[in-house]
């Protein structure tokens, strides 16, 4: 669906909530575009031997140190008979599976399928901290056959490189690693299988980002916006998906700011009307989802050993208008900065024709494009110092090896 398809979509969906309830059923529309993503089941298997890092895997993928409260623990031994399951933290539908390698007493490869039952998981990850075996790419080839989606991930590249006689050029190690994967794979019949090297203890360098974005790409339509909403801003590539489905949600929102806005109070001196209470909320969404709220930024600084003072006073370098107080007095500058472009007529024309309101008919589409322009704004904000966080993180991180 193109994006004009989509606005219209929305805002059909919106009259038909103001017909059958008034301002209330819009403002329940909002409440649940909010929370929906918190209702949809999200399956992962991470399979791999012991020792191979599948715990501190999780726990990176999932936002936590080793000594969080909900951290998966590191080093201990499982037992086969009982696979444990760990739920992300900011979704509990989110599940991450610790499933063993193939070839166990209990998970022979000729039922390894059907032990794990491997038609519940959504996706799979395929993990190794050294070669990959011919079991692996066995699974691999498996799992293509059945559509099932999957990557290879090579992880503790930290490590090697650390133990390598090139330490002193780190980028010739992984490139080496990199080719030496790749022959691997192709010699045991996947040649084009999707790898991945990551360091669960630095995942601001190497592939890491790259995973999750391509992980997110890969899983099903239905289920990629609660992936996205789910995981932490901990990259590029992963703060500009974030935007992208956040900024995906503007049209409804605005919508629904028009429709339970009966007459809204323009700004003295500006031609816009405005939702605050709806900016205020959406704006505070911002900093969580792009990481830049205190524990957000606390979380960040802990898992790229970075010093959190750095990363706070970033932040608050890059802030020209939105500040971490989000309030009526900080949307209102930014209102007023949008307000100086003007608003498209084509836009207040065609909201006019889809929100049916009482009263003021023209405070409606005026109330739509006033929220729509400055949510666009603040978000174009605060996606820019989230990326700029993440870019001082890799430098601090570069100068402390």
């Amino acid at each position: 669906m193109d994006e004009s398809a989509k606005f219209l979509s929305q805002l059909e969906e919106l009259k038909k909530a103001y017909e059958s309830g008034g301002k209330e059923e819009c403002r329940k529309i909002l409440e649940r575009n909010h929370e929906a993503w918190r209702s949809i089941s999200l399956d992962v298997a991470v399979i791999g031997n012991s020792g191979v890092g599948k715990s501190s895997f999780i726990n990176a993928i999932r936002g936590l140190t080793e000594d969080d409260d909900k951290a998966a623990p590191v080093g201990d031994k499982k037992s086969e008979d009982d696979i444990p399951r760990h739920s992300h933290p900011r979704n509990p539908l989110l599940k991450f599976w610790d499933l063993p390698g193939i070839g166990t007493d209990l998970f022979p490869r000729e039922t390894y399928l059907s032990n794990i039952n491997v038609d519940r998981f959504d996706f799979f990850l395929l993990i190794t901290a050294g070669r990959f075996t011919e079991n692996d790419t066995w699974l691999g080839k498996e799992l293509h056959k059945r559509n099932k989606k999957y990557f290879f991930v090579r992880t503790k590249v930290g490590l090697d490189i650390s133990d390598s006689k090139k330490t002193q050029d780190e980028d010739a190690v992984v490139r080496d690693i990199r080719d030496d994967t790749k022959q691997e794979l192709t010699a045991n019949g996947c040649p084009d299988a999707p790898v991945f090297l990551v360091d669960s203890y630095k995942v601001n360098k190497f592939d890491f980002d790259q995973l999750e974005q391509s992980f997110t790409a890969a899983v099903p339509t239905a289920k990629r916006s609660a992936l996205v909403m789910s995981l932490n801003a901990t990259g590029k590539k992963m703060i500009k998906r974030k935007a992208e489905e956040l900024r995906s949600r503007i049209t409804k929102v605005a919508g629904v700011s028009a429709a339970v806005a009966l007459i809204p109070v323009p700004i003295f001196g500006v031609d816009l009307l405005v939702d605050f209470a709806v900016l205020v909320e959406e704006t505070k969404l911002y900093h969580k989802e792009l990481g830049l709220d205190e524990k957000s930024l606390r979380r960040y600084a802990k898992s790229t050993s970075v010093n959190y003072k750095i990363l706070e006073q970033c932040e608050s370098n890059y802030h020209s208008a939105v500040g971490k107080e989000c309030t009526e007095a900080v949307v209102k500058k930014i209102v007023k900065r949008v307000a100086a472009r003007r608003v498209a007529v084509e836009v207040v024309e065609q909201v006019a024709n889809y929100i049916p309101i009482v009263g003021d008919l023209i405070s409606a589409p005026l109330a739509y494009s006033g929220t729509y322009y400055t949510l666009n704004a603040i978000l174009d904000e605060l996606e820019s110092v989230a990326l700029k966080v993440v870019e001082v993180a890799a430098a601090e991180s570069a100068n402390a090896t």
